[in-house]
């Protein structure tokens, strides 16, 4: 198959850092994903709402100032606002950590990943691996 016919996995980005997102889109647009941004949970809710048929393969979030448990429990109302079952990964950028984790992709339940990134390129392989299956 070559890359013109290559259909591009769909990512639900929920954002709200007004600098961070613009930086994330074009490395996501750059590893070749199609987005949906949104920049919170009201948002992501209503561009749910106003999408029609149009469904992600992946939803990633960074909310900022929240633990990733209470970023997972939004990911969560958000798949289950859009009607997406657990069988679309959804990941957490956790923003604060310990060195410890670092580097590191959790699975902790289902479907649900909390990232530790430690480079961009850490960030690449969990979604390539997450999103190959999805089309």
């Amino acid at each position: 198959m070559d890359e013109e016919n290559k259909v591009q996995p769909i990512i639900l980005l929920i954002e709200e850092d007004d600098e961070t997102r613009p930086a994330l889109r074009r490395n996501l647009e750059k590893d070749g994903y199609r987005l949906l941004l949104a920049v919170d949970e009201a948002d992501a809710l209503d561009r749910l709402d106003g999408n029609g048929h149009v469904r992600a393969d992946l939803i990633l979030i960074n909310l900022v100032g929240k633990t990733p448990g209470e970023v997972l429990q939004t990911g969560q109302r958000i798949r289950e606002h859009g009607r997406y079952d657990s069988t679309t990964p959804l990941v957490v950028l956790a923003e604060k950590y310990g060195v410890d984790l670092e580097g590191t992709d959790v699975e902790v339940g289902g479907n649900d990943w909390i990232t530790y990134p430690e480079d961009a390129e850490q960030l690449h392989r969990l979604l390539a691996r997450l999103t190959a299956h999805a089309r």
